[in-house]
């Protein structure tokens, strides 16, 4: 039986925890489930309590690293904390990972869905079947033997869940599982889905052209900062 460490960084997750703790109690195949908060100021250190918290910088990447870095499994998951992943979906990323896959991914829903949001889930588990490279939201998962072989989770403060598949799509492509993860719409809700599409696309091509993610991280604030003005 293969061990696995589910690693989930939050910051201020007090309104989505809940769901993603009822799902986790059903997480019979799992070795351990470790926290990494990024500095949290609503209740959700609180509702943590008793559970294992490790502290970071905010910051996924930075979380995700620190994470891997005091995971004991012998592969490691990474679930957002504004996702719900059914049991059913985590036994199939253990029996995967048993089978000797390296790693993968599940489809990706949506909480609540609209035309536009059944467009966004239905791109990105087409992205991965197409270009091999899925992102965070779609709960990733690898051995502990692979991830490290890439330098891990990268340290950065934008583009860590992509620059990780491009790096281990160098090894191998990802097993899309079709079991699903559902994961909160409210980046979409805040930012309008097809504006947080097109940015999210831009960013990703500087990225590819060497721009600093420094600048590409402040892009990134700038750009939900205009969507939410334009929503209003």
């Amino acid at each position: 039986m293969i061990r696995l460490s589910v690693i989930t960084p939050v910051f201020n997750e007090e309104e989505a925890l809940p769901a993603y703790l009822d799902a986790a109690v059903e997480w019979d195949c799992v070795h351990e489930l470790l926290f990494v908060d990024g500095g949290s100021t609503d209740g959700t250190l609180e509702m943590l309590g008793g559970l294992d918290v490790l502290h970071s910088a905010k910051g996924r990447g930075t979380q995700c690293r620190l994470g891997a870095e005091h995971a004991t499994g012998d592969a490691f998951v990474f679930v957002h904390g504004d996702s719900i992943v059914p049991a059913e979906s985590m036994r199939a990323i253990h029996d995967a990972l048993a089978s000797g896959v390296s790693w993968g991914c599940l489809s990706l829903r949506f909480t609540k869905n609209t035309l536009d949001r059944k467009i966004g889930w239905w791109t990105a588990n087409a992205r991965v079947r197409w270009t091999g490279i899925p992102f965070g939201d779609q709960t990733m998962f690898m051995t502990q033997e692979i991830y490290e072989s890439v330098g891990g989770m990268p340290d950065i403060p934008i583009m860590e869940d992509y620059e990780l598949s491009r790096r281990l799509r160098a090894i191998c492509r990802p097993k899309q599982l079709r079991d699903k993860v559902y994961t909160s719409p409210r980046r979409f809700e805040s930012d309008g889905n097809i504006r947080a599409m097109v940015l999210m696309r831009h960013l990703r091509h500087l990225y590819r052209k060497g721009v600093a993610v420094e600048e590409l991280a402040h892009m990134y604030g700038e750009g939900r900062r205009q969507n939410a003005e334009l929503r209003k």
